[in-house]
Protein backbone atom coordinates (compact mmCIF):
# COMPACT_ATOMS: atom_id res chain seq x y z
CA UNK A 1 0.00 0.00 0.00
CA UNK A 2 2.70 2.04 -0.25
CA UNK A 3 1.39 3.88 -3.38
CA UNK A 4 -1.46 5.27 -2.11
CA UNK A 5 0.26 5.95 1.50
CA UNK A 6 2.35 8.84 0.04
CA UNK A 7 -0.77 10.14 -0.95
CA UNK A 8 -2.39 10.12 2.15
CA UNK A 9 0.84 10.99 4.25
CA UNK A 10 0.91 14.49 2.15
CA UNK A 11 -3.14 14.77 3.99
CA UNK A 12 -2.47 13.63 7.08
CA UNK A 13 1.11 16.13 7.90
CA UNK A 14 -0.68 19.56 5.97
CA UNK A 15 -1.17 20.74 9.45
CA UNK A 16 -4.63 20.57 10.80
CA UNK A 17 -6.80 18.12 12.48
CA UNK A 18 -9.44 17.42 9.44
CA UNK A 19 -6.43 16.00 7.17
CA UNK A 20 -5.18 14.00 9.98
CA UNK A 21 -8.49 12.57 10.53
CA UNK A 22 -9.19 12.07 6.35
CA UNK A 23 -5.86 10.61 5.89
CA UNK A 24 -6.44 8.25 8.41
CA UNK A 25 -9.52 7.34 7.67
CA UNK A 26 -9.11 6.84 4.24
CA UNK A 27 -6.27 4.82 4.84
CA UNK A 28 -8.41 2.65 7.11
CA UNK A 29 -10.85 1.85 4.12
CA UNK A 30 -7.68 1.67 1.63
CA UNK A 31 -6.23 -1.17 3.43
CA UNK A 32 -8.88 -2.92 5.21
CA UNK A 33 -11.99 -1.77 2.99
CA UNK A 34 -12.55 -5.99 2.42
CA UNK A 35 -12.39 -6.42 5.81
CA UNK A 36 -14.61 -3.55 7.06
CA UNK A 37 -17.04 -4.43 4.35
CA UNK A 38 -17.75 -8.16 5.91
CA UNK A 39 -17.45 -6.90 9.71
CA UNK A 40 -19.59 -4.08 9.51
CA UNK A 41 -22.37 -5.87 7.38
CA UNK A 42 -21.79 -9.09 9.78
CA UNK A 43 -22.13 -6.61 13.08
CA UNK A 44 -25.07 -4.97 11.79
CA UNK A 45 -27.13 -7.79 10.99
CA UNK A 46 -26.61 -9.37 14.39
CA UNK A 47 -28.07 -6.25 15.43
CA UNK A 48 -30.80 -5.10 13.43
CA UNK A 49 -31.58 -8.60 11.88
CA UNK A 50 -34.28 -9.63 14.60
CA UNK A 51 -36.36 -7.13 13.51
CA UNK A 52 -36.83 -7.79 9.68
CA UNK A 53 -36.40 -11.55 9.54
CA UNK A 54 -36.76 -15.05 10.74
CA UNK A 55 -34.00 -16.62 13.05
CA UNK A 56 -33.51 -19.35 10.36
CA UNK A 57 -33.35 -16.94 7.57
CA UNK A 58 -30.97 -14.62 9.40
CA UNK A 59 -28.93 -17.22 10.68
CA UNK A 60 -28.56 -18.78 6.55
CA UNK A 61 -28.15 -15.73 5.41
CA UNK A 62 -25.43 -14.50 7.92
CA UNK A 63 -23.50 -17.61 7.97
CA UNK A 64 -23.47 -17.68 3.44
CA UNK A 65 -21.78 -14.30 3.81
CA UNK A 66 -19.65 -15.63 6.34
CA UNK A 67 -18.85 -18.93 3.98
CA UNK A 68 -18.10 -15.92 1.22
CA UNK A 69 -15.63 -13.87 2.98
CA UNK A 70 -13.46 -16.88 4.28
CA UNK A 71 -13.36 -18.68 0.81
CA UNK A 72 -12.87 -16.50 -1.36
CA UNK A 73 -9.94 -14.89 0.49
CA UNK A 74 -8.72 -18.64 0.83
CA UNK A 75 -9.03 -19.48 -2.95
CA UNK A 76 -8.13 -15.45 -4.11
CA UNK A 77 -5.15 -15.61 -1.73
CA UNK A 78 -2.33 -16.96 -3.93
CA UNK A 79 -3.44 -14.90 -6.99
CA UNK A 80 -3.30 -11.18 -5.04
CA UNK A 81 -0.20 -12.00 -3.98
CA UNK A 82 1.17 -12.94 -7.30
CA UNK A 83 -0.94 -10.58 -8.84
CA UNK A 84 0.79 -7.71 -6.74
CA UNK A 85 4.32 -8.48 -7.11
CA UNK A 86 3.29 -9.04 -11.24
CA UNK A 87 1.95 -5.24 -10.60
CA UNK A 88 4.69 -3.78 -8.92
CA UNK A 89 7.22 -5.25 -11.58
CA UNK A 90 5.27 -3.22 -14.35
CA UNK A 91 5.12 -0.21 -12.18
CA UNK A 92 8.82 -0.30 -11.63
CA UNK A 93 9.33 -0.89 -15.21
CA UNK A 94 7.20 1.98 -16.17
CA UNK A 95 4.99 -0.30 -18.24
CA UNK A 96 1.69 0.40 -16.94
CA UNK A 97 -0.35 0.45 -20.06
CA UNK A 98 -0.80 -3.32 -18.94
CA UNK A 99 -2.92 -2.48 -15.60
CA UNK A 100 -6.17 -3.28 -17.39
CA UNK A 101 -5.30 -6.27 -18.49
CA UNK A 102 -4.36 -7.38 -15.37
CA UNK A 103 -8.07 -6.15 -13.83
CA UNK A 104 -9.86 -8.15 -16.31
CA UNK A 105 -6.87 -11.42 -16.15
CA UNK A 106 -7.19 -11.27 -12.07
CA UNK A 107 -11.04 -11.10 -12.42
CA UNK A 108 -11.26 -14.00 -14.62
CA UNK A 109 -8.68 -16.42 -12.63
CA UNK A 110 -10.27 -15.54 -9.39
CA UNK A 111 -13.96 -16.72 -10.18
CA UNK A 112 -12.63 -19.83 -12.95
CA UNK A 113 -10.19 -21.13 -10.74
CA UNK A 114 -12.93 -21.14 -7.77
CA UNK A 115 -15.80 -21.84 -9.91
CA UNK A 116 -15.23 -25.91 -9.57
CA UNK A 117 -15.72 -25.78 -5.78
CA UNK A 118 -17.70 -22.72 -5.40
CA UNK A 119 -20.45 -24.16 -7.72
CA UNK A 120 -21.11 -28.04 -6.34
CA UNK A 121 -21.21 -26.36 -2.66
CA UNK A 122 -23.70 -23.94 -3.44
CA UNK A 123 -26.39 -25.92 -6.13
CA UNK A 124 -25.68 -29.28 -5.06
CA UNK A 125 -24.36 -29.96 -1.10
CA UNK A 126 -26.61 -27.45 0.53
CA UNK A 127 -30.74 -27.61 0.80
CA UNK A 128 -31.48 -23.90 -0.18
CA UNK A 129 -33.90 -22.51 -2.88
CA UNK A 130 -33.19 -22.25 -6.70
CA UNK A 131 -32.81 -17.87 -5.88
CA UNK A 132 -30.41 -18.55 -2.88
CA UNK A 133 -28.22 -20.58 -4.25
CA UNK A 134 -28.10 -18.17 -7.17
CA UNK A 135 -27.60 -15.41 -4.82
CA UNK A 136 -25.15 -16.99 -2.93
CA UNK A 137 -22.78 -18.21 -6.17
CA UNK A 138 -23.04 -14.44 -7.20
CA UNK A 139 -21.92 -12.92 -3.93
CA UNK A 140 -18.75 -15.33 -3.96
CA UNK A 141 -17.47 -13.71 -7.36
CA UNK A 142 -18.14 -10.16 -6.09
CA UNK A 143 -16.37 -10.44 -2.48
CA UNK A 144 -13.53 -12.78 -4.42
CA UNK A 145 -13.61 -9.10 -7.09
CA UNK A 146 -13.13 -7.63 -4.22
CA UNK A 147 -10.21 -8.80 -2.87
CA UNK A 148 -8.61 -8.98 -6.32
CA UNK A 149 -9.44 -5.33 -7.04
CA UNK A 150 -8.03 -4.10 -3.47
CA UNK A 151 -4.57 -5.49 -5.31
CA UNK A 152 -4.93 -1.83 -7.36
CA UNK A 153 -6.36 0.23 -4.79
CA UNK A 154 -2.57 0.72 -3.66
CA UNK A 155 -2.13 2.64 -7.42
CA UNK A 156 -5.03 4.88 -7.17
CA UNK A 157 -4.53 8.92 -6.43
CA UNK A 158 -8.10 9.74 -6.22
CA UNK A 159 -8.65 7.66 -2.29
CA UNK A 160 -11.83 9.78 -2.12
CA UNK A 161 -13.12 7.28 -4.59
CA UNK A 162 -11.99 4.50 -2.94
CA UNK A 163 -13.54 5.55 0.31
CA UNK A 164 -17.24 6.60 -1.41
CA UNK A 165 -17.19 2.99 -3.04
CA UNK A 166 -17.38 1.13 0.09
CA UNK A 167 -19.22 3.43 1.88
CA UNK A 168 -21.99 3.40 -0.28
CA UNK A 169 -21.83 0.04 -1.53
CA UNK A 170 -22.13 -0.96 2.59
CA UNK A 171 -25.35 0.95 2.64
CA UNK A 172 -26.76 -0.52 -0.55
CA UNK A 173 -26.24 -4.15 0.62
CA UNK A 174 -27.97 -3.80 3.87
CA UNK A 175 -30.64 -1.76 2.98
CA UNK A 176 -31.32 -3.97 -0.04
CA UNK A 177 -31.41 -6.98 2.33
CA UNK A 178 -33.02 -5.26 5.11
CA UNK A 179 -35.45 -4.63 2.28
CA UNK A 180 -35.91 -7.69 0.70
CA UNK A 181 -35.75 -9.91 4.21
CA UNK A 182 -39.73 -9.82 5.26
CA UNK A 183 -40.77 -11.51 1.86
CA UNK A 184 -37.90 -12.35 0.06
CA UNK A 185 -36.27 -14.84 2.36
CA UNK A 186 -32.58 -15.60 2.30
CA UNK A 187 -32.47 -15.91 -1.74
CA UNK A 188 -34.01 -12.26 -1.46
CA UNK A 189 -31.91 -11.00 0.95
CA UNK A 190 -28.50 -12.10 -0.37
CA UNK A 191 -29.65 -10.96 -3.72
CA UNK A 192 -30.06 -7.17 -2.09
CA UNK A 193 -26.69 -8.06 -0.41
CA UNK A 194 -25.31 -8.38 -4.15
CA UNK A 195 -26.28 -5.05 -5.50
CA UNK A 196 -24.26 -3.50 -2.90
CA UNK A 197 -21.53 -5.55 -3.77
CA UNK A 198 -21.64 -5.03 -7.20
CA UNK A 199 -21.52 -1.66 -6.80
CA UNK A 200 -18.11 -1.37 -5.05
CA UNK A 201 -17.03 -3.71 -7.91
CA UNK A 202 -17.92 -1.77 -10.62
CA UNK A 203 -16.97 1.41 -8.94
CA UNK A 204 -13.62 -0.24 -7.61
CA UNK A 205 -13.15 -1.15 -11.82
CA UNK A 206 -14.26 2.06 -13.15
CA UNK A 207 -11.51 4.11 -10.88
CA UNK A 208 -9.15 1.52 -12.03
CA UNK A 209 -9.56 2.24 -15.67
CA UNK A 210 -10.14 5.79 -15.58
CA UNK A 211 -6.58 6.03 -14.01
CA UNK A 212 -5.22 3.83 -16.69
CA UNK A 213 -7.17 4.73 -19.67
CA UNK A 214 -5.29 2.12 -21.73
CA UNK A 215 -7.17 -0.79 -23.77
CA UNK A 216 -7.53 -4.33 -22.66
CA UNK A 217 -4.52 -6.11 -23.93
CA UNK A 218 -2.67 -9.49 -22.96
CA UNK A 219 -5.09 -10.31 -19.70
CA UNK A 220 -3.19 -13.59 -18.65
CA UNK A 221 0.35 -12.29 -18.97
CA UNK A 222 0.71 -12.46 -15.20
CA UNK A 223 0.36 -16.62 -15.58
CA UNK A 224 4.04 -16.87 -15.92
CA UNK A 225 4.64 -15.36 -12.19
CA UNK A 226 2.90 -18.68 -10.73
CA UNK A 227 5.75 -20.59 -11.92
CA UNK A 228 8.40 -18.42 -11.44
CA UNK A 229 7.12 -16.98 -7.51
CA UNK A 230 4.83 -20.13 -6.47
CA UNK A 231 6.62 -19.79 -3.21
CA UNK A 232 4.76 -16.41 -2.97
CA UNK A 233 1.55 -18.17 -4.51
CA UNK A 234 1.45 -20.75 -1.48
CA UNK A 235 2.41 -18.50 1.19
CA UNK A 236 -0.67 -16.08 0.27
CA UNK A 237 -2.93 -18.92 0.53
CA UNK A 238 -1.23 -20.24 3.59
CA UNK A 239 -1.12 -17.24 5.42
CA UNK A 240 -5.25 -16.59 4.66
CA UNK A 241 -5.95 -20.48 5.39
CA UNK A 242 -3.94 -19.44 9.03
CA UNK A 243 -6.40 -16.63 9.48
CA UNK A 244 -9.33 -18.95 9.13
CA UNK A 245 -7.86 -22.38 10.30
CA UNK A 246 -9.34 -22.09 13.72
CA UNK A 247 -12.61 -21.10 12.81
CA UNK A 248 -13.18 -23.95 10.77
CA UNK A 249 -12.21 -26.50 13.86
CA UNK A 250 -14.77 -24.27 16.05
CA UNK A 251 -17.22 -25.48 13.63
CA UNK A 252 -16.51 -29.06 14.84
CA UNK A 253 -16.99 -27.63 18.78
CA UNK A 254 -19.88 -29.33 20.73
CA UNK A 255 -21.55 -25.23 20.80
CA UNK A 256 -21.50 -25.22 17.32
CA UNK A 257 -24.91 -24.72 15.05
CA UNK A 258 -26.29 -26.54 12.08
CA UNK A 259 -28.52 -25.08 9.94
CA UNK A 260 -31.07 -27.11 8.13
CA UNK A 261 -29.29 -26.19 4.52
CA UNK A 262 -26.42 -27.48 5.95
CA UNK A 263 -24.39 -24.74 7.14
CA UNK A 264 -22.42 -25.16 9.77
CA UNK A 265 -20.81 -22.58 12.22
CA UNK A 266 -20.28 -21.46 16.09
CA UNK A 267 -21.15 -17.53 15.78
CA UNK A 268 -20.54 -16.51 19.32
CA UNK A 269 -16.65 -17.44 18.77
CA UNK A 270 -16.88 -16.23 14.83
CA UNK A 271 -18.18 -13.09 15.86
CA UNK A 272 -15.94 -12.49 18.99
CA UNK A 273 -13.03 -13.62 16.50
CA UNK A 274 -14.42 -10.77 13.64
CA UNK A 275 -14.74 -7.99 16.65
CA UNK A 276 -11.45 -8.66 17.91
CA UNK A 277 -9.95 -7.77 14.40
CA UNK A 278 -11.52 -4.57 14.10
CA UNK A 279 -9.68 -3.44 16.71
CA UNK A 280 -6.63 -3.62 14.56
CA UNK A 281 -8.03 -1.54 11.83
CA UNK A 282 -6.20 1.97 13.36
CA UNK A 283 -3.04 0.52 13.32
CA UNK A 284 -3.36 -0.58 9.31
CA UNK A 285 -4.09 3.30 8.93
CA UNK A 286 -0.87 4.25 10.82
CA UNK A 287 1.01 1.68 8.81
CA UNK A 288 0.01 2.64 5.77
CA UNK A 289 0.25 6.55 6.18
CA UNK A 290 3.51 6.51 8.30
CA UNK A 291 5.54 3.51 8.64
CA UNK A 292 5.36 1.77 5.22
CA UNK A 293 5.90 4.89 3.55
CA UNK A 294 9.27 5.56 5.55
CA UNK A 295 10.33 2.02 5.23
CA UNK A 296 9.92 2.02 1.76
CA UNK A 297 11.97 5.15 1.09
CA UNK A 298 14.90 3.86 2.90
CA UNK A 299 14.58 0.43 0.99
CA UNK A 300 14.48 2.51 -2.54
CA UNK A 301 17.51 4.13 -1.68
CA UNK A 302 19.52 1.39 -0.11
CA UNK A 303 18.53 -0.44 -3.46
CA UNK A 304 19.24 2.52 -5.42
CA UNK A 305 23.20 3.01 -3.85
CA UNK A 306 23.90 -0.65 -4.65
CA UNK A 307 23.06 0.07 -8.25
CA UNK A 308 25.12 3.13 -8.12
CA UNK A 309 27.93 1.15 -7.30
CA UNK A 310 27.87 2.95 -3.97
CA UNK A 311 30.44 2.31 -1.02
CA UNK A 312 30.23 -0.44 1.72
CA UNK A 313 30.36 2.20 3.92
CA UNK A 314 27.34 3.92 2.88
CA UNK A 315 25.66 0.29 2.01
CA UNK A 316 25.66 -0.28 6.08
CA UNK A 317 24.59 3.26 6.58
CA UNK A 318 21.55 2.62 4.76
CA UNK A 319 21.21 -0.61 6.50
CA UNK A 320 21.42 0.85 9.56
CA UNK A 321 18.65 3.79 8.45
CA UNK A 322 16.88 0.66 7.10
CA UNK A 323 16.71 -1.25 10.41
CA UNK A 324 16.14 1.71 12.12
CA UNK A 325 13.09 2.23 10.32
CA UNK A 326 11.63 -0.57 11.25
CA UNK A 327 12.23 -0.66 15.19
CA UNK A 328 10.70 3.39 15.38
CA UNK A 329 7.85 2.14 13.24
CA UNK A 330 7.41 -0.70 16.18
CA UNK A 331 7.48 1.95 18.70
CA UNK A 332 4.66 3.72 16.88
CA UNK A 333 2.61 0.97 16.41
CA UNK A 334 2.98 -0.97 19.52
CA UNK A 335 1.64 1.81 22.01
CA UNK A 336 -1.60 3.15 20.09
CA UNK A 337 -2.30 -0.56 19.48
CA UNK A 338 -2.01 -1.47 23.32
CA UNK A 339 -3.66 1.31 24.64
CA UNK A 340 -6.77 0.09 21.58
CA UNK A 341 -6.63 -3.17 23.10
CA UNK A 342 -6.62 -2.46 26.73
CA UNK A 343 -9.73 0.02 26.55
CA UNK A 344 -11.69 -2.50 24.68
CA UNK A 345 -11.07 -5.14 26.49
CA UNK A 346 -12.06 -3.06 30.20
CA UNK A 347 -14.99 -1.48 28.32
CA UNK A 348 -15.70 -4.74 26.53
CA UNK A 349 -19.00 -4.92 28.65
CA UNK A 350 -20.10 -1.88 27.87
CA UNK A 351 -19.91 -2.34 24.21
CA UNK A 352 -21.84 -5.70 24.32
CA UNK A 353 -24.07 -4.02 26.62
CA UNK A 354 -24.82 -1.21 23.59
CA UNK A 355 -24.87 -3.18 20.67
CA UNK A 356 -26.89 -6.10 22.47
CA UNK A 357 -23.94 -8.72 21.96
CA UNK A 358 -24.58 -12.15 23.69
CA UNK A 359 -22.05 -12.23 26.83
CA UNK A 360 -21.07 -15.44 26.15
CA UNK A 361 -18.66 -14.22 23.45
CA UNK A 362 -17.15 -12.09 26.24
CA UNK A 363 -13.95 -14.22 27.22
CA UNK A 364 -13.38 -14.75 23.84
CA UNK A 365 -13.51 -11.48 22.61
CA UNK A 366 -11.01 -10.19 25.44
CA UNK A 367 -7.97 -13.00 25.10
CA UNK A 368 -8.85 -12.53 20.82
CA UNK A 369 -8.57 -8.97 20.81
CA UNK A 370 -4.54 -9.36 22.62
CA UNK A 371 -4.22 -12.12 19.45
CA UNK A 372 -5.41 -10.11 17.04
CA UNK A 373 -2.23 -7.38 18.63
CA UNK A 374 0.45 -10.14 18.21
CA UNK A 375 -0.89 -11.21 14.52
CA UNK A 376 -1.19 -7.47 12.95
CA UNK A 377 2.75 -7.10 14.10
CA UNK A 378 3.24 -10.77 12.42
CA UNK A 379 1.68 -9.51 9.09
CA UNK A 380 3.69 -6.38 9.08
CA UNK A 381 7.16 -8.06 9.97
CA UNK A 382 6.08 -10.77 6.90
CA UNK A 383 5.16 -7.78 4.80
CA UNK A 384 9.03 -6.20 5.70
CA UNK A 385 10.40 -9.55 4.37
CA UNK A 386 8.21 -9.10 0.97
CA UNK A 387 9.75 -6.32 0.74
CA UNK A 388 13.17 -7.86 0.63
CA UNK A 389 12.00 -10.69 -1.68
CA UNK A 390 12.74 -13.57 0.98
CA UNK A 391 9.14 -15.50 -0.43
CA UNK A 392 10.63 -18.76 1.24
CA UNK A 393 11.03 -17.94 4.29
CA UNK A 394 7.42 -15.81 4.46
CA UNK A 395 6.05 -18.85 2.76
CA UNK A 396 7.73 -21.03 6.28
CA UNK A 397 6.36 -18.35 8.38
CA UNK A 398 2.63 -18.32 6.83
CA UNK A 399 2.80 -22.88 7.42
CA UNK A 400 4.55 -22.17 10.86
CA UNK A 401 1.34 -19.56 11.78
CA UNK A 402 -1.31 -22.22 10.27
CA UNK A 403 0.32 -25.30 11.78
CA UNK A 404 0.58 -23.56 15.23
CA UNK A 405 -3.42 -22.08 14.87
CA UNK A 406 -4.54 -25.31 14.16
CA UNK A 407 -2.45 -27.47 17.16
CA UNK A 408 -3.21 -24.66 19.62
CA UNK A 409 -7.03 -24.64 18.66
CA UNK A 410 -7.45 -28.51 18.67
CA UNK A 411 -5.63 -27.97 22.26
CA UNK A 412 -8.40 -25.63 23.12
CA UNK A 413 -11.26 -27.68 21.69
CA UNK A 414 -10.57 -30.43 24.23
CA UNK A 415 -10.07 -28.21 26.85
CA UNK A 416 -13.51 -26.89 26.57
CA UNK A 417 -15.76 -23.73 26.46
CA UNK A 418 -14.10 -21.62 28.89
CA UNK A 419 -10.18 -22.24 26.91
CA UNK A 420 -12.07 -20.81 23.56
CA UNK A 421 -9.86 -18.83 21.85
CA UNK A 422 -6.69 -19.29 23.97
CA UNK A 423 -5.49 -21.56 20.27
CA UNK A 424 -5.81 -18.39 18.64
CA UNK A 425 -4.07 -16.09 21.25
CA UNK A 426 -0.97 -18.83 21.91
CA UNK A 427 -0.28 -19.29 17.93
CA UNK A 428 -0.46 -15.17 17.20
CA UNK A 429 2.23 -15.26 19.82
CA UNK A 430 4.81 -17.83 19.21
CA UNK A 431 4.40 -16.70 15.29
CA UNK A 432 5.00 -13.46 16.10
CA UNK A 433 8.34 -14.42 17.98
CA UNK A 434 9.13 -16.76 15.29
CA UNK A 435 8.96 -13.18 12.46
CA UNK A 436 10.35 -11.55 14.88
CA UNK A 437 13.45 -13.38 15.06
CA UNK A 438 13.93 -14.14 11.50
CA UNK A 439 13.22 -10.27 10.07
CA UNK A 440 16.10 -9.08 12.56
CA UNK A 441 18.02 -11.87 11.23
CA UNK A 442 17.29 -10.92 7.84
CA UNK A 443 18.06 -7.22 7.85
CA UNK A 444 20.99 -7.74 9.91
CA UNK A 445 22.29 -9.97 6.89
CA UNK A 446 20.82 -7.55 4.03
CA UNK A 447 24.07 -6.79 2.23
CA UNK A 448 24.52 -10.71 1.75
CA UNK A 449 20.37 -11.25 0.91
CA UNK A 450 21.04 -8.04 -1.74
CA UNK A 451 24.06 -9.57 -3.19
CA UNK A 452 24.00 -13.14 -2.89
CA UNK A 453 20.37 -14.47 -2.36
CA UNK A 454 18.34 -11.74 -4.50
CA UNK A 455 20.75 -11.75 -7.09
CA UNK A 456 19.42 -14.08 -10.19
CA UNK A 457 22.68 -14.27 -11.77
CA UNK A 458 24.19 -16.46 -9.43
CA UNK A 459 21.52 -18.69 -8.95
Amino acid sequence: MAGIGFVLRKLAVRGDLLGLAQGYFHASVSSSGGWLLAIVALSAITFFGPNFASYEDLTTFRVIIVYNFAFSLLLTGPLTLVLTRYLSDQIFARTVEGVPGMVIGGLAIAIACSAPLVVPFYFWYLDLTTGARLAAGVGYALVAGIWVLSVFLSTLKEYGAVTRAFGIGMFISLTAAYVAGPDAGVGGMLAGFDVGLAYIVFSLIGRVFAEFPFPVRQPFALLPYFRTHWPLALGGGMYYAGIWVDKWLMWTAPERLVLNAGLVSYPDYDSALFLACLTIVPSMAVFVVNIETRFFEQYHRFYRDIGSHATLSRIRDNQANLLQSVILGSRQLVLPQVVVVITVIVLAPVIFSALDIPYGQLGIFRIAAIGALFQLFFLLLTIVLSYLDLNRLTLGLHCFFFLTNGLTTLATLHLGFPYYGYGYFLASIVSFLAACVATLRCLDELPYHAFITGNTSIQ
